[in-house]
């Protein structure tokens, strides 16, 4: 991705986060995820495959998630639908671990071989999937979630088939932010592979 798209998509999300949660925590969400150049080129996948194992695509990533969540929250009955302000909130910051999860893959034959273009930063401390860890972040930097956004936040980390909890009882943000997930890596994968 072009360095110049990739600081416009950085700063569109950093205005996101500001107007979402203030400027103090969005500050230091940023400076505990390594700072803005780390955010600026953190990718959202590891595998080329996914087709967001890039530099800027966990920003870029996040944008569309937001487009998407908002246009499946219209989808909706007017009395089912949830505030853009939840949505956002969960879209900016439901993946933020991601920026420290990955790292560039050293091992060119796994690269080359397998498309596995980066790999896991085992100095992570903890057995924290990446919604828990994003939460742990944003909690630490002074975010406070309601009871559905931090259902929100963790979604992604249950597996629906197995969860029968979270699959007939989720809120509609949850299944609003699985949804736009699930569409986000479905765009990605068909244009990656043509």
């Amino acid at each position: 991705m072009n360095k110049d798209i990739a600081v416009k998509n950085y700063n569109n999300y950093y205005d996101g986060l500001v107007r979402t949660i203030g400027e103090e925590k969005a500050k230091t969400i940023v400076n505990d995820l390594g700072g803005e150049e780390a955010v600026i080129s953190a990718p959202f996948f590891n595998t080329a495959d996914s087709g967001v194992a890039y530099e800027g695509a966990f920003t870029r990533s996040v944008i569309r998630m937001i487009k998407i969540a908002y246009n499946l929250n219209d989808t909706l009955p007017e009395d089912l639908r949830v505030s853009e302000k939840a949505i956002n909130k969960v879209c900016l910051l439901s993946h933020i671990a991601k920026v420290l999860l990955y790292i560039p893959n050293e091992n060119k034959w796994e690269v080359t071989n397998r498309g596995m273009l980066y790999t896991f930063n085992n100095d992570l401390q903890g057995a924290l999937r990446v919604g828990e860890r994003s939460i742990l972040i944003a909690m630490n930097a002074g975010v406070k979630f309601s009871d559905l956004e931090f259902e929100a936040m963790r979604i992604m980390d249950k597996d629906g088939s197995d969860d029968n909890y979270s699959k007939y009882y989720s809120s509609p943000l949850s299944m609003i932010i699985r949804q736009a997930n699930e569409i986000l890596d479905y765009i990605n994968k068909s244009r990656n592979n043509g």
